[in-house]
């Protein structure tokens, strides 16, 4: 499946379902309850916080909900799935536990390139420049902060990146194989995005990130609106946008999903021939050797007689 076609599936797929539109769009609204009682002006302090609580918990269901919306895209099934309150709670602590593990790596890296370029040392230099009003920075040691900061924020940028692609992968081929270890594993799951193609997924990063800004830009001129304006982003461009993202990914991961299944059909096409293959043999071998008694006894049988 090409980009477009993806993008253009992923557009119309929240669509095909208004009720169940309908349905996650309460749930969405319902995770923002403290921002909609802050717009109102409930500030009670108990009321802030059974509203964030309640609002945490749906929060959790919706990203669980969102892994199973994935695995419809990974089989390109055009249906919202039903919700189902068990399975996407454990969705959310799959999601929950490949998220923390392909964020290690990222971290380490980060905290490495911070480290290796000596911004902290070169900013505890600047700052007290900066503290008194002194606009007079040396200009070898600002060079070398600028530097310090191209560097660390395109090492940040990058790594960020590869974590939300391979992340999102993991879970999808968690859901395809049903198995978290198969979403951990991150050699596979780098041959899966050679199969689909790395500047293909790249593309689709990119115009993902793009599509989201537009999205994002759009839900806070909505939330601008007093009182109301939150609940309508919610139910509407943020349901929109959940639906969009993670049917997508579901997409993208389809086109590996569908090379490993043909790679295990050709296997087992290939396991079978050759086990008819060896059954045959053993078949032909056992023939011959009943042949041979056959010969053997009724040689003897004549030379009995014979005698």
């Amino acid at each position: 499946m090409n980009l477009g076609e993806n993008i253009k599936k992923s557009f119309l797929y929240p669509l095909c379902d208004y009720n169940k539109f309908a349905m996650l769009g309460v749930l969405t609204v319902f995770s923002f309850l403290s921002s909609i009682c802050s717009s109102f002006g409930a500030d009670n302090p108990w009321v802030v916080i059974v509203a964030t609580l309640i609002g945490g918990i749906i929060s959790m269901y919706l990203t669980g909900y969102s892994v199973s919306v994935i695995k419809c895209g990974i089989n390109v099934k055009e249906e919202i799935p039903d919700f189902k309150v068990g399975r996407d709670i454990l969705n959310f602590f799959k999601y929950l536990v490949i998220g923390l593990v392909y964020t290690i790596i990222p971290l380490i890296i980060i905290f490495i390139t911070v480290f290796g370029t000596g911004i902290l040392e070169i900013w505890t230099n600047i700052a007290p420049y900066i503290q008194y009003g002194n606009a007079d920075i040396p200009p070898a040691l600002f060079s070398s902060f600028m530097f310090a900061v191209f560097i660390t924020f395109s090492v940040t940028v990058i790594v960020l990146v590869i974590q939300i692609i391979f992340t999102n992968l993991g879970i999808a081929r968690m859901l395809a194989n049903n198995s978290i270890t198969d979403g951990l594993d991150l050699f596979e799951v780098f041959n899966d995005i050679g199969k689909i193609g790395w500047f293909k997924t790249v593309g689709w990063f990119i115009v993902i990130c793009v599509l989201d800004m537009i999205f994002f830009i759009i839900s806070v001129g909505i939330m601008l609106i007093p009182y109301v304006g939150v609940i309508i982003a919610a139910f509407f461009m943020l349901t929109f946008t959940r639906l969009f993202n993670s049917y997508s990914v579901g997409l993208l991961y389809s086109d590996a999903y569908k090379i490993n299944k043909n790679q295990e059909n050709i296997k087992d096409n290939v396991l079978e021939d050759t086990s008819k293959a060896e059954k045959t043999d053993v078949l032909e071998e056992y023939e011959k050797i009943i042949e041979s008694k056959k010969e053997d006894t009724i040689d003897s049988m004549y030379g009995e007689k014979d005698e």
